[in-house]
């Protein structure tokens, strides 16, 4: 049996290597029983625990046997031959340490045909096997069968390579900033908003010279500084803003927030949108009353409630102030509070309507007025006032008494005629009117009150009745002619349509 003696060249070399795979031609003789081998893939190896394999213990086997502090490797010859024949031999590994990279290389004499190897390689060109990430305690092994071609001594060389690193674990991280903003869904014309922004550092950096700056639409007058500037921005941590800007013009308009830091890519900026509605308020507040009325006569009050803005008012409160003399004969719904009513109304919409309706009555004539005012939970306010003139309305009653009936032809009677002004406030000015029918004849007047006598009328063109007053006449007729004689009354005033009338009828005989 030939013996080929086998050399061990270590080398420890910080380079990548890959294996390839070979099918040879010969397989080897089914009489040999290899060690246990797996196919070992390029990219990740699959290293399992082979069976210990021991120094040589028979006349036929001769191992060599390599050992660092890394890793023990065993080179056995199996069996030798002559030429033409087989020579079988194996390396076995025994892992002492963790390896991240090991390379095996076998370097065969040309003099010797290569008929198989395993685990097999795609090109047996160079004979090289590649294994990653062996942990302490894991065994490989590889298993070879050549046909000599030549007579002769040769080496075959087994190059074992490590290649092993000295990790310094470095990190780079990336800043991420993001915005949280709260805007005004709307703003009052005239009036400021508020927006808040907070910014917050997502990334695994610190940010460092951070630049938070607002973009304004020109609606927008600003009133606090919108741009602010920090040093750094630690990972995890947050800062919160506050802009405030004057609304100057109607509409829907877009503000725009955009945050930077030092050496910053568009992709860990942070941009924050919102729209903000500039709106307009407005209210608006009729009141209708009658321009003249009479009293004790229940009129219709009318408040009349419009939302001229585009937003939605809330908690209208209105209040209708009375003066004294007004009787309240309906509320209208709402709440009455002395001389005062109130109502109120929870929501008014943008452009709607709402008419309250009232009925009142004064006690006493003259100049009445009622100030209506209103007031919104905003704060915004409106008022109007209306007067009304209430008159009296006089009250006359007439009266007209004979002192004697029957009377005799030639006989006299005395008419006692008295006119009342029923009225409590203003005094009345009207005419007195009797005429006698052809039975009576009128004589005169005998208390002092100036009038005239045309033929069977009198005439008295000036009486002046005060409120709860009255005006007395007394007249004198004769009998003249046999029948039932008849004296006519008649006021004339000038808030008649027409006069009040009454009538006596005497006896004559």
């Amino acid at each position: 049996m030939l013996k080929v003696q086998s050399i061990f060249i270590i080398l420890a070399c910080l380079f990548f290597s890959t294996g390839c795979e070979t099918t040879a031609s010969n397989p080897i003789q089914v009489e040999y029983e290899a060690p246990t081998v797996l196919e070992t893939p390029a990219e990740s190896p699959l290293v399992q625990s082979l069976p210990e394999i021991s120094e040589g213990n028979s006349d036929t086997e001769e191992t060599i046997v390599f050992k660092n502090d890394l890793l023990l490797v065993r080179k056995t010859l199996i069996e030798s031959d002559q030429v033409g024949g087989e020579i079988i031999y194996d390396i076995t590994l025994e892992v002492l340490k963790d390896i991240e990279n090991l390379w095996i290389e076998e370097r065969i004499p040309q003099y010797f045909q290569v008929n198989q190897v395993i685990p097999s390689l795609a090109d047996t060109t160079d004979l090289i096997w590649h294994f990653k990430d062996l942990k302490a305690g894991d065994t490989q092994a590889i298993a070879f069968n050549l046909r000599p071609i030549d007579q002769g001594t040769y080496q075959v060389q087994t190059l074992v390579r490590f290649e092993q690193s000295l990790n310094l674990a470095l990190f780079s991280g990336q800043p991420n900033l993001e915005l949280d903003l709260i805007a005004p869904a709307s703003v009052e014309r005239n009036t400021s908003g508020t927006w808040e922004v907070t910014l917050r550092n997502t990334g695994t950096a610190v940010a460092k010279s951070v630049n938070l700056s607002a973009n304004l639409s020109e609606a927008f007058k600003e009133i606090s500084p919108i741009d602010y500037s920090l040093s750094a921005l630690d990972v995890g941590a947050s800062r919160t803003f506050s802009f405030e800007a004057e609304a100057l013009t109607q509409g829907l308009y877009e503000n725009n927030f955009h945050a930077t830091y030092a050496n910053s890519i568009p992709e860990t900026e942070a941009l924050a949108t919102a729209n903000t509605q500039i709106v307009q308020s407005g209210i608006q507040i009729e009141a209708i009353s009658p321009l003249s009325a009479y009293v004790f006569k229940p009129q219709s009050y009318k408040i009349n409630i419009r939302n001229t803005g585009d937003t939605d008012l809330e908690n209208v409160r209105i209040t209708q102030i009375l003066s004294e003399n007004y009787s309240i004969i309906d509320s209208g719904r709402g709440r009455i509070n002395g001389n005062a009513i109130g109502w109120i109304i929870p929501r008014l919409p943008a452009g709607r309507t709402q008419l309250i309706t009232t009925r009142l009555t004064s006690n006493r004539p003259g100049d009445a007025v009622i100030r209506t005012i209103l007031k919104t939970g905003s704060e915004m306010t409106a008022s109007d006032q209306t007067t009304t003139e209430w008159l009296a309305v006089p009250g006359v009653t007439l009266s007209i008494v004979d002192s004697k009936d029957p009377i005799t032809i030639g006989e006299t009677t005395e008419l006692n005629i008295r006119v009342r002004n029923q009225g409590e406030f203003e005094p009345v000015k009207g005419q007195i009117e009797v005429s006698f029918s052809e039975h009576l004849k009128p004589l005169g007047i005998l208390n002092d009150v100036e009038g005239t006598i045309s033929g069977n009328s009198i005439f008295i063109p000036a009486v002046l009745l005060q409120p709860g007053r009255d005006v007395v006449v007394n007249i004198v007729a004769e009998g003249i002619r046999m029948g039932s004689g008849r004296t006519n009354l008649n006021f004339i005033a000038d808030f008649l349509n027409n006069p009040v009338i009454n009538q006596e009828s005497t006896n004559i005989y």
